[in-house]
């Protein structure tokens, strides 16, 4: 088989494989995605025999849903599964690479390494780093460090564990931050081998079958903003609704018009899991009044613990993809191995 013994480059879109060239008479510009033989010429020497490119899709990555997530996964574990590869490399855009990359990391649970990479910048852009980057990510597959540690990021010269990572910038080559851990290993050299740091931490994959929940809306608390929302999906939408994330002030506190509404929608059946809205908190019931995280709490919702919003929304559709509910959800979204 043509991918037996090699790295599977799959090809989920991004700019680190795209060209952007000018429409004429048009202030946009149009994507390329460059050949297989374009690509390949791109790698160091050695690299090039022990690597295969296949195509997935191309389209933005906005337009990927949970359910496509769960597509990308079942076809890289065909790869090494069924066709032998010893790792999977998935280029994508950076501005969605960290949710992905995480629910990669949530059912991945083989041993041939799948990392994830891309570029803030196209391909042709000059000084573009989509050689450096998809050389890295070959080498970081290709490294026995990286095998068994679930899905990887590989951005600036280091390799990550997706929970560790969160997108600061769309304008920067250094559109990635690691925090709070450092990296798990990095390259010393910009084309030499994987040094490793630390080891990630640990994980409970579930199967690669789950198949996520489809609708868990993320509500954001602000100054004086939320109560519409809550009562329009309590009115108009909340039988089509399968989980709610509530991205919360600092600690986890909300406006104290929204826990008579949250009781309603927790009435109804549907979990609710709290989170921080900052890239870096955790949710912490320091104090006790009407919309603390400590009421809402005992209230009934789940703690997110430090998972941000888009992280916490992935688990809870993995988890409720996988049939649990009550304390064995509970018990799932207040994992400490994580974060």
């Amino acid at each position: 088989m043509e991918n037996r013994d090699k790295i599977v480059v799959l090809l989920a879109g991004g700019r680190i494989v795209h060209r952007s060239e000018a429409e004429k008479d048009k202030e946009q510009r149009q994507e390329t995605l460059l050949s297989n033989a374009e690509l390949a010429a791109l790698l160091p020497d050695d690299l090039k025999d022990l690597t295969s490119f296949q195509e997935w899709s191309s389209q933005p990555i906005s337009n990927c849903s949970l359910r496509m997530c769960s597509d990308i996964m079942h076809m890289a574990a065909g790869y090494v599964n069924d066709e032998g590869a010893r790792g999977v490399v998935v280029t994508c855009d950076v501005q969605g690479m960290s949710e992905l990359a995480y629910f990669a990391d949530l059912v991945w649970g083989f041993n041939p390494p799948l990392v994830f990479t891309g570029s803030i910048f196209h391909a042709n852009t000059p000084n573009s780093e989509t050689s450096l980057r998809l050389g890295q990510a070959v080498r970081a597959a290709l490294s026995g460090f990286c095998a068994g540690k679930g899905a990887l990021i590989c951005m600036g010269d280091a390799v990550y564990a997706p929970a560790d990572v969160i997108s600061i910038s769309n304008s920067r080559s250094a559109g990635v931050l690691a925090f709070p851990e450092t990296p798990l290993g990095i390259f010393l050299q910009p084309s030499g081998r994987l040094f490793p740091l630390r080891a990630p931490r640990a994980r409970q994959a579930k199967s690669i079958d789950t198949v996520p929940a489809r609708n868990i809306a993320i509500v954001s608390a602000s100054l004086g903003d939320g109560d519409l929302i809550l009562k329009a999906i309590l009115d108009k939408r909340i039988e089509e609704l399968d989980g709610l994330v509530i991205s919360a002030f600092g600690d986890g506190d909300v406006p104290s018009s929204w826990p008579p509404l949250l009781r309603k929608i927790l009435r109804e059946g549907v979990p609710v899991v709290l989170a921080t809205r900052c890239p870096m908190g955790y949710v912490q019931p320091m104090d006790n009044f009407e919309g603390s995280a400590a009421q809402l709490l005992e209230m009934g919702l789940f703690s997110a613990r430090g998972l941000t919003p888009l992280q916490a929304r992935i688990r809870l559709a993995i988890g409720l993809g996988d049939g649990l509910k009550d304390d064995e959800l509970r018990r799932y979204m207040d994992w400490q191995g994580e974060k």
